[in-house]
């Protein structure tokens, strides 16, 4: 057997997932560990690249990091998660160790399906969730770092997800972090005379809380993102005027609400920018909501003369008060998710007595992040992509070439 082949022996492998989440840590705790969707192609491949995985995916929202693993069943998961952030983010998780949860088999599975549902979300029941889950298998399968065992644990999960949607109540008026956000404002914006408020980043959030805004009342609203142009553009669907970062102190002290969720690794706006605009400012204090994780905002105090933030943390404490009609389809849900997962658990058990490959890919793909990851830091994200996309395509060119050979000595073989 080639050497990239290497088999498990049978009833040697399980399925672990470990995950940090809003009921495990604090919004502090995640923000170091939190994984960017941008991030994220690199992540999964640097990950994939730990030769003790058989099959591995990230998943990392603003309210979760977990990484799902197929591995040896005498493997302490954790240490590849260890591993993982030590290699490619230079972090020791040492002291978040204990905000990790291991659950393995058909715990694992089962909290999976829990995510899926929205039964696990920060607020219950909400959508965003099932496109996350999408995209961090997208993004996975795009690295070849899955198998056959995460490919049909997440299409259960999918099936799950879209089942108690549209079979409950836990999809009627469902709303997001976005949703939830806005709803926490709404009190303030209404009393307002023709509130000026500005939207920061460009993605789903800032998306959905812009459709909320405008159909809630008459405003004026600005977009801001570090592209102009994108900016233009998800601004020509609302209406509303739009900028880039450049003149974000100004924009700030003009501004009754703001609104900010961008990708961005270190924060947009800083305690030096909150005092300028108070200086500037000639109305009332502004108001400021951070959806971002890691955090958009400094600041030296979370409120002043001048302005006052939230974040996720408080939105997390409004939104127990608001799901009591959806906690009422928690029972319905949960019958959903105990059958897929008997059927899930049937595959699972029979598969277990089959070998699971660490194939070719995964051994090409371990010696590609250890020769690129030196050089990401040195490079612009432009040139970071591209030499993503450059190795990517070398990596599935040799692997190729290699099946090809030994297709050929395959067949010597047998003839």
């Amino acid at each position: 057997m080639p050497p990239g082949n290497k088999s498990m022996k049978p009833n040697r492998w399980q399925l672990v997932v470990c995950s940090a989440s809003h009921r495990t840590s604090s919004l502090e705790q995640r923000e170091p560990l939190q994984i960017s969707k941008h991030q994220l192609p690199i992540a999964n491949g640097c990950l994939g690249g730990l030769l003790d995985l058989r099959e591995s995916l990230i998943l990392s929202t603003c309210n979760r990091v977990e990484f799902y693993f197929v591995v040896g069943d005498d493997s302490d998961p954790m240490n590849s998660v260890r591993e993982f952030y030590k290699r490619c983010r230079n972090l020791d998780i040492a002291p978040f160790r204990d905000v990790f949860r291991v659950r393995k088999d058909s715990h694992a599975a089962s909290h999976l399906f829990r995510v899926a549902a929205g039964l696990d979300s920060m607020v219950l029941g909400e959508n965003q969730v099932l496109g996350q889950l999408k995209e961090a298998y997208s993004s996975s399968c795009a690295v070849k770092s899955t198998g056959k065992v995460i490919h049909r644990l997440f299409h259960q999960a999918f099936r799950v997800g879209k089942q108690v949607r549209s079979d409950t109540e836990m999809g009627k008026g469902a709303c997001s972090v976005a949703t939830a956000a806005v709803e926490m404002l709404k009190d303030k914006i209404n009393g307002l005379q023709d509130p000026s408020i500005l939207l920061i980043g460009i993605n789903q959030m800032v998306n959905i809380a812009a459709m909320k805004l405008t159909r809630m009342k008459r405003c004026h609203l600005t977009i801001a993102n570090r592209s102009p142009e994108r900016a233009a553009f998800l601004a020509s669907k609302f209406g509303a005027e739009s900028c880039g970062l450049e003149s974000l102190t100004d924009r700030i002290s003009e501004a009754d609400i703001v609104i900010s969720c961008t990708a961005s690794q270190q924060p947009i706006i800083t305690t030096e920018m909150l005092s300028q605009q108070s200086l500037k400012r000639n109305k009332d204090k502004c108001i400021l909501m951070d959806l971002a994780i890691p955090r958009d905002i400094s600041y030296a105090q979370k409120q002043d003369a001048s302005y006052e933030v939230y974040d996720l943390e408080d939105i997390k404490s409004f939104v127990e008060s608001q799901q009591n009609r959806r906690m009422k389809a928690i029972p319905q849900a949960e019958e959903i998710i105990d059958t897929r997962l008997r059927e899930f658990t049937n595959w699972y058990e029979h598969v277990q007595n089959e070998p699971v490959y660490n194939g070719d890919g995964r051994a090409i793909e371990a010696i590609r992040m250890e020769e690129i990851s030196p050089l990401l830091s040195k490079l612009t994200p432009e040139m970071q992509a591209e030499l993503e996309k450059a190795s990517q395509k070398l990596v599935s060119r040799v692997v190729k070439i290699t099946r090809r050979t030994e297709a050929g000595l395959e067949s010597e073989d047998n003839g």
